[in-house]
C-alpha cells in the first residue's frame, strides 16, 4: 500500500546509495537504496530506469517547470553496464537529480514523486508499466559517466536539434498574441544568450584540460631525457656519469615534480570547471525544453483557432447563400462549438504552463548566477594555490643552475671555485658514480 508522506524541499534529506546487482543474465539490473527523511523516513529501492520514469512523468505533470535532466545513454556491454565506475557515476547523478527535484517548489508535491518515493516494489512494477527506459536515451538524454559517450557538447547539440525540429513545425504560422509576449521574448533572449556563452566557456574548459595534460606529459618526457643525459653506458654495461650529472639529475627530478603538479591541476580543472559548466549546459537545455513546450502549446492553440476561423467563414458563407439552416451548416456549427471547447482547454493548459515557466525562470536565473559564482570562486582559489606551487617549483631548481656557474664566498670573505662534481649533492636515489681508469674521477664527456 502507498503511504503518503509530507514532503518539503527545505526539510527533506535525500540519499541514494547502496547499489546492488539483482537477477541473472539479460534480466540482471542494478537497484539503489533511496532514503528520504521528510520528516518521517521513507525507504525504497529503485532502478536507474525508475528515475527516468520519474523524469518523464514530471515533464507531463509539471509542464513549464525547468526539470533537471538525468544523464543517460545506452550501456553497450554488460561488463560496462555493471562496472563500478558506471554504477558509482550513476549514483552521484541520481543523488543530484533527486535532490534538485526535492528542492523545487513546483515539483516537490507532484503525484509521480509521491508514488516514486512511497509505493512498495510489487505496486511499483504495476504502476510503472512495461515501457523500457534502458534501451535508449530519453528526449533530453545526455551521456553518463563511465559509458561509451560522445562529447557533452555534441550530445547537447543533437538534443537541441530535436527541440529546433519541434519549433520548426510552426513554419510561417503567425502565433496568436498573448499578454505575456514581451516577458517571454525577454526569457527567450536570456536563455539564448546564456546557451551560447556557456557553450563557449565549456569548450574553453575542455581546451584548458587538454593543454594541461599535454604540458604534464611534455614535462615528464623532458624530465626523463634530463635523467638520461647525465650518464651513459659503456659497452661493458658500466654506467658513467658526465660532469652535468648532478645538474641534469636535479632538473629531471624538478621537471618530473612539475609534471605531477600540472597533472593534479588538470584533474582539479576538470572537476571544478569543466564538470560544473557541463551541468550548467544541461540546466540551460532543460530551460529550452520548457520554453519549447510552451511554444508547442501556443502553436496547437493557434492551429485550432485558425481552423475554427476557417469553419466560421464557411458557415457565414452558407448562411449568406441559403439563409436557412441545413445539415451542412448545422454540422459546421457543431464542429465550431467543439473547437471552441478544445481551445478553451488548450488555453487553460497554455496559461498554466506559462505561469509555471515565468515563475520558475526567476528561480533558474538565481540558481545559475549562484552556481557560476561558486564555480568561479572554487576554480580561481585552486588556480591561485597551484600558481604559487608552480612558481615555487620552478624556483627550487635555480640554485642548481646558478651555483655551478658562480664562485661562492666563504664565511671569511675569500672565494673558492666550486668543484665541478661536488657543487651540489646528488639526489638520494642516484646510482653511485663509476670511477675512470685512473681511479680518481669519473670518466667525463661533454654534453
Amino acid at each position: 500500500m502507498m503511504e503518503d508522506i509530507t514532503i518539503s524541499g527545505s526539510q527533506a534529506e535525500v540519499k541514494v546509495h547502496d547499489p546492488q546487482h539483482q537477477g541473472e543474465g539479460r534480466s540482471k539490473f542494478t537497484s539503489y537504496l533511496v532514503e528520504v527523511k521528510a520528516p518521517s523516513l521513507s525507504v525504497c529501492r529503485r532502478r536507474y530506469s525508475d528515475f527516468q520514469w520519474l523524469y518523464e512523468k514530471l515533464l507531463e505533470e509539471r509542464a513549464g517547470c525547468i526539470i533537471p535532466i538525468i544523464l543517460h545513454t545506452r550501456a553497450l556491454t554488460p561488463g560496462k553496464r555493471f562496472s563500478e565506475e558506471l554504477v558509482n557515476g550513476r549514483m552521484v547523478q541520481l543523488n543530484w537529480f533527486l535532490s534538485k527535484v526535492m528542492n523545487h517548489h513546483d515539483l516537490v508535491d507532484s503525484p509521480s514523486l509521491q508514488t516514486f518515493l512511497t509505493v512498495n516494489q510489487t505496486e511499483w512494477d504495476g504502476i510503472k508499466g512495461t515501457k523500457s527506459f534502458d534501451d535508449g536515451a530519453s528526449e533530453a538524454g545526455f551521456p553518463e559517466p563511465g559509458s561509451e559517450k560522445e562529447k557533452p557538447a555534441g550530445v547537447i547539440a543533437k538534443m537541441m536539434n530535436k527541440v529546433r525540429t519541434k519549433i520548426a513545425m510552426v513554419g510561417n504560422t503567425k502565433l496568436e498574441s498573448t499578454p505575456d509576449d514581451d516577458i517571454f521574448n525577454d526569457i527567450e533572449a536570456y536563455v539564448s544568450n546564456l546557451e551560447a556563452n556557456i557553450k563557449v566557456l565549456h569548450k574553453g574548459s575542455e581546451t584548458l584540460v587538454k593543454s594541461m595534460k599535454q604540458s604534464s606529459d611534455t614535462l615528464k618526457q623532458m624530465g626523463a631525457s634530463f635523467a638520461l643525459m647525465g650518464q651513459y653506458t659503456l659497452a661493458n654495461d658500466v654506467v658513467v656519469r658526465t660532469p652535468s650529472y648532478t645538474m641534469t639529475s636535479r632538473l629531471a627530478s624538478n621537471w618530473n615534480n612539475l609534471s605531477k603538479l600540472i597533472s593534479f591541476q588538470q584533474s582539479s580543472t576538470k572537476g571544478k570547471l569543466e564538470v560544473p559548466l557541463e551541468e550548467m549546459m544541461r540546466d540551460v537545455a532543460a530551460a529550452r525544453i520548457s520554453l519549447t513546450k510552451r511554444k508547442e502549446l501556443l502553436y496547437n492553440y493557434t492551429l485550432k483557432v485558425n481552423i475554427g476561423n476557417k469553419k466560421q467563414g464557411q458557415l457565414d458563407k452558407l448562411r449568406e447563400q441559403s439563409g436557412m439552416p441545413d445539415s451542412k451548416s448545422i454540422n459546421l456549427e457543431g464542429e465550431i462549438r467543439l473547437l471552441k471547447q478544445e481551445n478553451s482547454e488548450l488555453w487553460k493548459e497554455f496559461d498554466e504552463v506559462s505561469r509555471r515557466l515565468s515563475r520558475d525562470v526567476e528561480r533558474f536565473k538565481a540558481e545559475i548566477r549562484e552556481k557560476l559564482r561558486a564555480t568561479m570562486e572554487n576554480f580561481h582559489t585552486v588556480q591561485e594555490e597551484y600558481s604559487k606551487k608552480y612558481v615555487q617549483g620552478w624556483s627550487e631548481v635555480m640554485p642548481v643552475l646558478t651555483l655551478g656557474e658562480k664562485s661562492k664566498k666563504t664565511k671569511n670573505g675569500t672565494k673558492n671555485e666550486a668543484p665541478p662534481g661536488d657543487a651540489f649533492p646528488a639526489p638520494a636515489d642516484a646510482p653511485p658514480a663509476v670511477p675512470s681508469e685512473d681511479g680518481d674521477a669519473p670518466i667525463t664527456t661533454s654534453v
